[in-house]
């Protein structure tokens, strides 16, 4: 009864697999056409469960070919080609549920371009393995061969599948040695390159690089970190309690938003502590660990990152420690360099309750202060006579005082001074003349302060072992104003005008603008000469222009306007899972415009078109609807392939009103916020029916073509 039965079971399950092999091929070849259901997505999220049965299998079929074929017959011989055939069934299932899973977002399909193929692999050359096994296993080095095939196959499929869930590399990441970065010493460290660029490299660009963006969101460059993901920027400079990195950060382990997610590296409580820091500061990119203050977070972190000068050793020793107990005041911190240093550092604080006696009470420690920051303090010519007796001095911070330069003179008693900060300062060039007599001196900070150029280049020619930091500074070069500041934020035209307000913080400047989107110029465009009124839909750019200085770039604000609001919006199509808005279909109608980061205020459509049928609760007579998108091409969201336009008295009874296929872009740019018009002849209509077709392949030039793009909106326009 046996005998008749498995054959029987076994064509039938040899069918199934050949069936789906030949589906699996047919997806793999057309998938950038096949739309994948939500049904078949929970599918596609079990391949990471599934995958691990062929793999088993597999080995194990190997194993049995290898070693113990030849010893076996009958029954057991049965048996293996049962096995060879779940190796192929579980293959072929495995390979549809992957095909499901990468068409979610999140991947990119260049990336999985080769781990599908070998995925594919697999299971054909099982389907065949199993379907010439007895031709196969005649020959005496052909199952030999299958089986090393099938090994390869499985090795080269996990270690592409691997690079695409956790990163290039990560296989053979224990056993490849570590590239370490070289440690950089901490006078010419720069706080992001150095200390906040190694962290996310580590800890965060295996998920946010050009080949796998979780959450739309790259970190490979400085303008893809500033320009953030899905959920918008990033941080807010100043503010590392308001920035998503460190919230995500912050949350538990548990939770799912945590980030890096569970089963990743996760930053230590310096890494952390560096990148709250560095975002509380201002989150600059250029800033150097050695501008910071001694005493500061950053820079005390920095100790365990970079590469420390050698200690200095001191000659003189401790002062008392009720000594200094004494002279910490609130307008005067006293503390030590390092723990065990007999060196102290000082800083003053408060310009108004300064006093000269409140210098010279340091004169108790004068042997053993080593710094000495005084910056924008009211200091005088005495002043200068009592630091000059503090003879183990090595740094001196003026900025932003009121030293005399004639005073400079006095510091040449130092012997030890290194580091001698006049930023802002009203010190003189024949001031400086002075400086080639201190003996130890190296660096001379200088920003801001009026000296000519070719007094500082004399300077510094007459003394190379004086480093003269100046900042830029080119007396011949002409300046460019900074942008108009537009302050009417309201950017939708409801019934009344709006106020345009625009400023400008330099006097006697000129502002010109322009209502139709093209460069205002200094001659021939509208100048603003106080409020006015905007009652129509307008492309606004301004300048500013004044003589002597180059014009500014232009600002730019589209405004919209909106004479009719519906009083109910459906869509006609199911909306995306992902980019649904804060009120589904209604926040096309809610009147409130959304920025270049893709938050709830935008709906987003790939898989199926925007469709929305507007009802108002009376006959409109209407001539133009307008919606309003956005377009990233680095994101894949590009304008809608066409623009439809239906109205009608009643839901049934619509006609076409008018159509438009927007320009295509030709070539990569930056983001930017659009508006498409739709312009037809009048009619009267109690329905509208807005229909957006997205884009069904990317152009050839783009980094994902032929995939879908993305169609963006925020708000429909009905005038």
């Amino acid at each position: 009864m046996n005998e008749l039965v498995l054959p029987r079971w076994k064509n039938i399950l040899f069918n199934i697999v050949l069936c789906l092999n030949c589906l699996l091929l047919l997806f793999v070849i057309a998938g950038d056409h096949i739309h994948v259901p939500a049904w078949l997505q929970v599918a596609g999220r079990m391949h990471p469960l599934l995958l691990h049965f062929p793999i088993v299998l597999l080995l194990l079929y190997i194993f049995w070919t290898i070693f113990l074929a030849k010893r076996m017959s009958g029954p057991e011989e049965e048996t293996g080609k049962w096995l060879l055939l779940m190796v192929a069934l579980t293959a072929v299932v495995t390979a549809l549920m992957g095909f499901f899973l990468s068409r979610e977002e999140g991947y990119n399909q260049a990336a999985l371009r080769w781990h599908k193929w070998s995925g594919v692999s697999v299971s054909v050359v099982s389907l065949v393995w199993f379907g010439m096994r007895d031709a196969i296993h005649r020959t005496r080095w052909l199952p030999q061969a299958a089986a090393a095939l099938s090994f390869v196959l499985i090795l080269i499929t996990g270690h592409q599948g691997s690079a695409v869930t956790h990163g290039d590399n990560y296989l053979f990441a224990p056993v490849t040695p570590e590239r370490a970065r070289p440690k950089v010493p901490l006078e010419t460290a720069v706080i992001y390159a150095d200390m906040v660029e190694p962290i996310l490299e580590t800890k965060c660009m295996s998920c946010h690089n050009s080949t796998k963006a979780k959450g739309q969101l790259v970190m490979e460059s400085r303008a893809l970190l500033l320009k953030g993901g899905r959920h918008g920027a990033l941080w807010t400079a100043g503010s590392p309690g308001e920035s998503l990195l460190i919230q995500r950060i912050l949350l538990p382990d548990a939770e799912k938003k945590h980030m890096p997610p569970a089963g990743k590296p996760q930053l230590d409580a310096d890494e952390s502590a560096i990148l709250s820091q560095w975002i509380r500061q201002g989150a600059d990119f250029n800033r150097r660990v050695r501008d910071l203050p001694p005493t500061d977070s950053l820079r005390i972190l920095a100790a365990g990152f970079l590469l420390q000068p050698e200690a200095e050793t001191y000659d003189f020793s401790a002062a008392a420690e009720k000594t200094i107990e004494q002279l910490n005041t609130t307008n005067r911190i006293v503390h030590p360099l390092a723990i065990g240093s007999p060196a102290l550092a000082v800083n003053f604080y408060n310009r108004q309750f300064y006093t000269t006696e409140s210098l010279k009470a340091l004169e108790a420690v004068k042997n053993q202060v080593v710094t000495l920051d005084m910056a924008y303090m009211p200091v005088k010519e005495a002043d200068l006579a009592i630091i000059s007796q503090f003879l183990n001095l090595r740094e001196l911070n003026l900025n932003f005082t009121t030293a005399p330069g004639s005073a400079i003179r006095q510091l040449q008693k130092l012997p030890q001074l290194k580091r001698l900060s006049l930023s802002g300062t009203a010190v003189k060039s024949q001031d400086l003349a002075a400086l080639p007599g201190f003996r130890s001196l190296h660096d001379v900070y200088l920003w801001n302060d009026a000296i000519a150029l070719p007094a500082l280049a004399a300077l510094k020619k007459k003394n190379p072992a004086i480093n003269y930091e100046t900042g830029f500074m080119n007396d011949s070069l002409v300046l460019k104003l900074n942008p108009p500041v537009l302050e009417t934020e309201e950017r939708i035209i409801n019934g009344q005008p709006l106020t345009m307000h625009l400023k400008h913080y330099i006097k006697g400047v000129s502002i010109r603008y322009t209502l139709d989107g093209s460069k205002p110029d200094s001659l021939a465009s509208a100048e603003y000469k106080g409020d006015f009124q905007l009652s129509q839909k307008a492309v606004f750019k301004a300048r500013a222009f004044k003589k002597g200085w180059l014009g500014s770039d232009s600002i730019m604000a589209t405004f919209y306007k909106n004479t009719y609001r519906a009083d109910a919006i459906k869509n006609l199509t199911p909306l995306d899972s992902v980019y649904k808005g804060s009120a589904g279909a209604a926040t096309l109608t809610d009147g409130d415009k959304g920025s270049l980061s893709r938050n709830n205020k935008w709906l987003g459509f790939r898989r199926n078109k925007l469709d929305m049928l507007l009802h108002y609760p009376g006959p409109v007579t209407v001539s133009s609807v307008t919606l309003s998108a956005q377009v990233d091409i680095n994101a894949y969201i590009f304008p809608p392939y066409l623009i439809e336009v239906s109205g009608g008295k009643t839901e049934k009874g619509m006609k076409i009103l008018g159509v438009i296929r927007p320009q295509q872009p030709d070539s990569a740019r930056e983001g930017y916020l659009t508006g498409y018009d739709i312009n037809f002849p009048p009619a009267t209509v109690n329905y509208l029916r807005v229909t957006a077709v997205p884009v069904d392949r990317l152009p050839a030039w783009h980094a994902a073509k032929k995939q879908k793009g993305w169609l963006f909106t925020d708000e429909i326009f009905v005038n």
